[in-house]
């Protein structure tokens, strides 16, 4: 079959091209892949509750799965969805659509669907959580829930056709492929795989990209690419994946260069440069150690990074190899810290994200009933509804935690407790467990706010002075015991892209510096906004 576009006399193509090859422009056809790599835990839900190749089983989130092979899956439309996404929040809607169509033209980027393969000796995990009640922070009865997910070094080699029918547009289309990769470099706020994003999951970085141009107007062309079958097709991209680089733009320049000569991949680097980035969001980062301040710390000047080690428990079960010693233990999972893959305690997610909500409802009830304002509103607004306390399913939280957080240093603490009856205050019998809690360490945090405005920025300053000096709000379990405090040791608020950093700890401890001005500012448009009146900008 050829592939013109129109029909020709047998004389109108030019030498070494198929009759009829020729129409407006060349038609170029770019083969793609793209060796995804997890960072952390993933969770890509099933479209069914319950596929059909799946056995019922109690896990309340499976995983979506290839119906003939049963392994875990990246679906095509999810990952398009994503890019599309990045592309439109980085460039506007307008240049989404040219790479990815609209309702008036098909998209030039097509993908197929990629299947998991899992780090040697690992295997899907099944994470099991409690919803947590944002007034108390206490797990509300009843809102357990059992997920399946993917660990980190988990990848998937995804295939990408693009299809490029006008000559013109080559180096644009190619632009624009380029501006929405760019989400996945695990950098940034970038593109999350599946569900819970806000919480930390679903980082993702690309590994290794490899590019293959195909002239489909030239007979040595079109034959090089449809005169291979779909295997073979997918056997060469992933071959090509071996120490390929983890750019696309570099793998592109060096398929133009060595195909169209140096001028068409300036042409692409200049066309990848112009695609604007229109993304606005705030950081904060903070570093946060596991423990609470001793009196001392404040006393004779104020010394944050003075910590006393704390105990901190988000509950985990045991691996089967340590059943018999321990009936709890503190999360712990396989994460990508320097690119070296290692189990290590995690600060926690849900639990972590929880706490930082926790304590920016109380601020907002405490200021906004003292002022007659409707909070929960503006609360909702960044921090997303809260079903467990009537709220609906509104938009999702535009405050977000980037990944979950690892734990350096610190220590297992294994713990011995028993059930002491109300009545008599006896032990019963029998009633013994052990759990494995994490003692000290400190772990860096980022939290990712988009479209911030001052007012937001001033509350989380409030929610960082909170954690900074006598923290009453715990994350995890044992509250009760003295158990889950953490304290803030350090603190950055970077208000957008490009701008300096203001340092919140600086701004407590120093009520006439600048950057005390900065926040004092900020806190003030959020008393307004809280109040009724215009938000900061």
């Amino acid at each position: 079959m050829s592939p013109a576009r129109r029909d020709r006399g047998p004389a109108e193509h030019a030498p070494g091209e198929p009759a009829g090859a020729q129409d407006a422009g060349p038609v170029v056809l770019w083969e793609f892949a793209v060796l995804l790599r997890l960072l952390g835990d993933t969770h890509l839900g099933a479209a069914r509750a319950v596929p059909r190749h799946a056995a019922h089983g109690d896990v309340d989130l499976p995983l979506d799965r290839d119906p003939a092979s049963g392994a875990p899956r990246l679906r095509a439309t999810t990952l398009a969805g994503l890019l599309r996404h990045e592309l439109a929040r980085r460039a506007g809607e307008r240049r989404a659509a040219r790479l990815f169509g609209d309702a008036d033209g098909a998209s030039a980027l097509h993908l197929d669907d990629a299947v998991a393969e899992l780090p040697a000796g690992a295997g899907v995990a099944v994470r099991t959580g409690n919803r947590v009640d944002p007034a108390t922070g206490a797990a509300v009865p009843g809102g357990l829930w059992q997920a399946e997910v993917l660990p980190a070094g988990t990848v998937f080699a995804v295939r990408l056709h693009l299809h490029v029918a006008d000559a013109a547009a080559e180096a644009e289309l190619l632009g624009l492929l380029a501006a929405a990769a760019d989400g996945l470099t695990g950098e940034g706020p970038g593109i999350r795989l599946g569900g819970r994003g806000g919480r930390g999951y679903g980082a993702v970085r690309a590994a290794a990209w490899h590019a293959r141009r195909h002239d489909l107007t030239r007979e040595d062309g079109w034959f090089a690419y449809y005169g291979r079958t779909w295997r073979e097709r997918r056997a060469d991209l992933e071959r090509g994946l071996a120490g390929a680089p983890g750019d696309v733009r570099a793998a592109v320049g060096a398929v133009l260069a060595e195909q169209c000569g140096a001028a068409a991949a300036a042409a692409f680097a200049e066309a990848a440069a112009a695609v604007p980035d229109g993304r606005r969001w705030a950081e904060v980062r903070l570093g946060v150690a596991v423990g609470e301040r001793p009196t001392e710390a404040f006393l004779g000047g104020w010394r944050p990074g003075e910590v006393r080690p704390g105990l901190l428990m988000v509950g985990d079960a045991p691996r089967l190899d340590r059943m018999d010693t321990a009936d709890r233990v503190h999360l712990r999972r396989p994460a990508d810290t320097s690119g070296q893959l290692a189990e290590q305690p995690l600060l926690g997610d849900t639990a972590l994200f929880a706490l930082f909500k926790r304590i920016g409802r109380r601020l907002a009830r405490d200021l906004g009933e003292a002022r007659g304002a409707d909070w929960r509103a503006w609360h909702e607004r960044w921090w997303g509804a809260d079903p467990a306390t009537g709220g609906g399913s509104g938009p999702p939280s535009r405050i977000r935690l980037r990944r979950a957080p690892v734990i350096d240093e610190g220590s297992p603490w294994r713990a011995a407790r028993l059930t002491v009856d109300a009545l008599f205050a006896d032990a019963v019998a029998g009633r013994m467990t052990t759990e494995e809690l994490h003692c000290g360490g400190r772990a860096e945090v980022v939290l990712d706010v988009w479209e911030p405005d001052e007012a937001v920025l001033g509350m989380l300053a409030l929610v960082v002075r909170e954690l900074a000096t006598v923290a009453f709000d715990t994350a995890g379990s044992g509250a009760g015991a003295g158990h889950g405090r953490l304290a803030v040791v350090s603190a950055e608020v970077v208000p957008a892209p490009g701008e300096a950093a203001v340092d919140v700890l600086a701004a407590v401890g120093d009520p006439v510096g600048g950057h005390r001005a900065r926040v004092q500012r900020w806190v003030d448009a959020w008393t307004s906004a809280l109040a009724g009146g215009e938000e900061g900008t």
